[in-house]
C-alpha cells in the first residue's frame, strides 16, 4: 500500500509551512519508505524531516538547509531520496542523466514490472529535447517531485502528487497521465557526480529514480 500525502495538509505542527512551500519530494519519500518498510508504516511528512533525513543525510548539509529562512529552505533531491531508501535496504538506482527515448523505454519496463518510478518535473516544457514553454505549469508551479505506480486500462500512467491542480479535479492525490507527456517535464542532471541531498536550482538536480530495482545487463548498459 501507498499512503499519499497533502503537502497542505495542517497536522504537520513545527513543519506545515515547510512541507506547503517545499514539501512535495518529502511527501514522496514519506509515500515509499511507509510502503516498503515495515518500520515506517505508521510514517508522516513531518516525521520523515524531523527523524529521518537527520539520521540518514550528512548532518552538514541537513544544518545548513534547515538553518535558513524557511523560504529558502529546499526539499531533498532525488539524490538525498535514494541514499535515504538504500539506507533503509529499498534497492533503487538514480538516474541523473538521461536521454528521453531511452527513459521512457526503461521507466515503461519498470513500471511494467509493478516497481515504482520517483521523477522530478519543472515548469519547464520541452520538445524534442528543446524548450517549448519555460512557464507550462500542467505538473509543477516551479519544480515538483511525483511518483510514478504504474499504468491503467487506457494505457495512462498512475502516479501520486502531493499538490492540486485544476485540471486533474476531483481526483487530486492520484492522477493520470500519457508518460511520454510527462517526460517532456522532467530534465536531466547537468552534473551526474552532484551529491546534494538538498535540491539546488544551480546544480540542475533532476533525473529519476527506479525503485526496488532488479538490475540486469541490459540496466547497466
Amino acid at each position: 500500500m501507498f499512503p499519499v500525502f497533502s503537502q497542505k495538509a495542517e497536522n504537520y505542527g513545527n513543519y506545515n509551512q515547510y512541507l506547503r512551500l517545499h514539501g512535495c519530494a518529502c511527501c514522496c519519500l514519506t509515500t515509499v519508505l511507509a510502503a516498503y518498510s515495515e518500520n515506517c508504516r505508521k510514517l508522516t511528512p513531518d516525521k520523515t524531516i524531523e527523524e529521518i533525513e537527520r539520521v540518514c543525510l550528512d548532518a552538514g548539509q541537513v544544518k545548513k538547509n534547515y538553518s535558513r529562512p524557511v523560504s529558502r529552505q529546499m526539499p531533498v533531491s532525488l539524490f538525498g531520496i535514494s541514499t535515504i531508501l538504500k539506507t533503509y535496504g529499498i534497492a533503487n538506482r538514480y538516474i541523473g542523466s538521461f536521454q528521453d527515448g531511452k527513459a521512457l523505454l526503461q521507466m515503461k519496463e519498470h513500471l511494467y514490472r509493478g516497481c515504482p518510478v520517483i521523477v522530478e518535473t519543472s515548469r519547464i516544457r520541452r520538445r524534442k529535447g528543446r524548450i517549448a514553454s519555460i512557464n507550462d505549469r500542467k505538473y509543477a508551479g516551479s519544480y515538483h517531485t511525483l511518483i510514478l505506480l504504474g499504468f491503467n486500462e487506457r494505457g495512462r500512467v498512475l502516479f501520486t502528487d502531493s499538490a492540486d491542480r485544476a485540471w486533474a479535479g476531483n481526483r487530486q492525490r492520484l492522477k493520470e497521465a500519457p508518460l511520454d507527456e510527462m517526460i517532456n517535464y522532467m530534465y536531466p542532471q547537468k552534473n551526474p557526480a552532484d551529491d546534494h541531498v538538498y535540491f539546488s536550482r544551480r546544480k540542475n538536480t533532476g533525473g529519476y529514480i527506479l525503485v526496488d530495482q532488479f538490475l540486469s545487463d541490459r540496466d547497466n548498459q
